[in-house]
């Protein structure tokens, strides 16, 4: 079970590095990871369990966040129909809208849990990936868009695989973008 203890928290170096590919086929051991960072989000959107164990909310995790440098990510967001997740390894960006956005009250992040910011992001986002089947516990290749919230959450954590924090975004010319 991943807790707040295990996520590193800036300046620790593993944050600023560059990861790398996640060997495929996608190892059990890579699996299981990758369920307990998403168990970590579920966890960490349930107000009883996260009282419980202290989580701190969260709807992405990078896996270079728990100290392992390579390319995958974890996505979890509530929707009133059907939650939002996705397991992602080996994500590539194929396309990015020309239309910015960035959240009204400002990004945060379980890596950098003092700071809080505005940040330009991408409208809307395609990409390449393999992403975990949950009928079927095997990774499919697939491409994806993401719009509006869900696109600023996966730049967000597809920065973090890439070294870069959300805090070297931060920015206060926000020119026409939409306010998400």
């Amino acid at each position: 079970m991943i807790l707040d203890k295990d996520i590193i928290k800036n300046p620790h170096p593993t944050l600023r590095m560059v990861s790398s590919d996640v060997e495929v086929p996608v190892s059990d051991e890579t699996k299981s990871k990758l369920k307990e960072m998403m168990e970590y989000l579920k966890m960490s959107q349930d107000e009883e369990l996260a009282k419980k164990y202290s989580i701190t909310p969260g709807v992405g995790l990078a896996s270079n966040q728990i100290n392992i440098p390579k390319r995958m990510l974890v996505l979890y967001i509530k929707d009133e129909e059907k939650p939002f997740e996705y397991t992602i390894v080996n994500p590539v960006v194929l396309a990015k809208s020309t239309g910015m956005c960035y959240l009204g009250n400002g990004e945060g992040c379980l890596s950098v849990p003092d700071k809080q910011g505005r940040v330009l992001r991408h409208k809307r986002i395609k990409v390449k990936a393999l992403v975990l089947n949950k009928e079927t516990d095997e990774f499919e290749e697939k491409v994806l868009t993401f719009q509006g919230y869900h696109a600023i959450v996966f730049q967000h954590e597809f920065d973090h695989i890439n070294g870069t924090l959300f805090i070297d975004k931060i920015t206060n010319n926000l020119g026409d973008a939409l306010e998400i």
